[in-house]
C-alpha cells in the first residue's frame, strides 16, 4: 500500500512539475489590467520603431519581459494567454494591425512623428514601466 501511495506521489509531482496543469497567477484585476497596459505599450514602442525607424530590436518588450520575470515571474507571451486572450502569436498580430492602422490613419511615420506620437509612446510606456515597478 505505502509503495502504491509513493508511485501516485511520485507520477502527481512529475505531472505538475512539467506544467500539465498551468495555473493562472492570482493576480488583482488592477495589477493585471496594468501589466496588458504595460505589454501593449511596451509591443506598440517596438512596432513604431521597426516600422518608421528601421530598428528591429524589440528592446521595450525585452525590458518589460525582465521587469514581468523579476516581479510576477510572468513572461510578455504568458501575460498575453491568460490576461489578453489564448495565443499569444494572433494576439500580437491583433494588436500589430490595430496600430499599423492607426499608423496609417495618422498619414505614415513622417505625420506620426510630426503628431508627437513617438514622445506619447515613450511617455506612456515609461508611465506604465514604473507603475509596475512600483507595485508591491
Amino acid at each position: 500500500m505505502k509503495e502504491m501511495i509513493r508511485h501516485i506521489t511520485l507520477a502527481g509531482m512529475l505531472v505538475v512539475s512539467q506544467g500539465a496543469f498551468p495555473a493562472k497567477p492570482l493576480l488583482s484585476d488592477e495589477t493585471a489590467s496594468l501589466l496588458v497596459e504595460l505589454v501593449r505599450a511596451s509591443l506598440e514602442y517596438d512596432l513604431y520603431n521597426a516600422r518608421c525607424r528601421g530598428n528591429a530590436a524589440s528592446t521595450k518588450t525585452e525590458d518589460s519581459n525582465r521587469l514581468l520575470l523579476f516581479k510576477y515571474r510572468l513572461t510578455v507571451n504568458q501575460v498575453i494567454n491568460y490576461y489578453i486572450g489564448q495565443d499569444d502569436r494572433a494576439e500580437k498580430a491583433a494588436i500589430e494591425q490595430t496600430f499599423l492602422q492607426k499608423l496609417s490613419s495618422m498619414g505614415g511615420c513622417a505625420l506620426a512623428k510630426k503628431s508627437g506620437l513617438p514622445k506619447q509612446l515613450d511617455k506612456n510606456y515609461r508611465q506604465l514601466f514604473e507603475q509596475v515597478s512600483n507595485q508591491p
